[in-house]
């Protein structure tokens, strides 16, 4: 029976010694246990999304070389990244390390090479349509980059499929939600 004071003074000690509030009281059980309950779980999935692990999947994925892989998905973020508010783009970007960066790799198009790189038809007639709106000239400069990369139109929508598998992979439903915002209606459209 020597156990019961020990108890009922342990328990004494920890009922004053803890805050009244039990967000607090776990808080501070967490972080006295060693563990940041607050930010782990959101820093664990924003930092398994990054640029160079889905340059690799898609590179190895569609058999494209590792600039077309850059080049495609830098393209289609571009276009996301037009698409979207800026605070939508800031979420996403701040949930994929190197996004930013990859930007850069955005193939530049020559508006008057254009028609020289594609000789179909609808080429010609996307290329006139794009001067009187804004969606169809994003579309046409998105089919634009990708043949600048060497990359058929038909390839926008695998590059697309590549990027929804792998925030899909990595669990990232918030990602994926603004990735699709962006993209609106784009593959209906092309």
């Amino acid at each position: 029976m020597n156990l019961k004071p020990a108890v009922v003074t342990a328990v004494l000690t920890l009922s004053f010694a803890l805050p009244a509030s039990a967000s607090t009281s776990l808080s501070d059980l967490s972080s006295l246990l060693g563990k940041d309950t607050t930010s782990e779980t959101t820093e664990q999935s924003a930092s398994s999304l990054d640029v160079s692990s889905l340059v690799s999947s898609v590179t190895e994925n569609l058999g494209v070389t590792e600039s077309q892989s850059e080049g495609g998905l830098a393209s289609i973020f571009s276009y996301v990244k037009d698409n979207l508010s800026t605070s939508d783009y800031t979420d996403m970007a701040s949930n994929i390390t190197g996004l930013d960066s990859l930007l850069e790799s955005v193939p530049d198009i020559d508006s008057s090479d254009s028609s020289s790189t594609s000789s179909s038809a609808l080429s010609g007639l996307m290329d006139k349509a794009s001067e009187y709106s804004d969606t169809i000239n994003s579309a046409n400069e998105l089919k634009n980059q990708f043949e600048a990369l060497g990359l058929s139109t038909d390839m926008i929508s695998s590059f697309v499929s590549q990027i929804s598998s792998y925030f899909n992979s990595e669990d990232a439903t918030e990602t994926q939600s603004i990735f699709e915002s962006g993209l609106g209606n784009l593959l209906s459209g092309l």
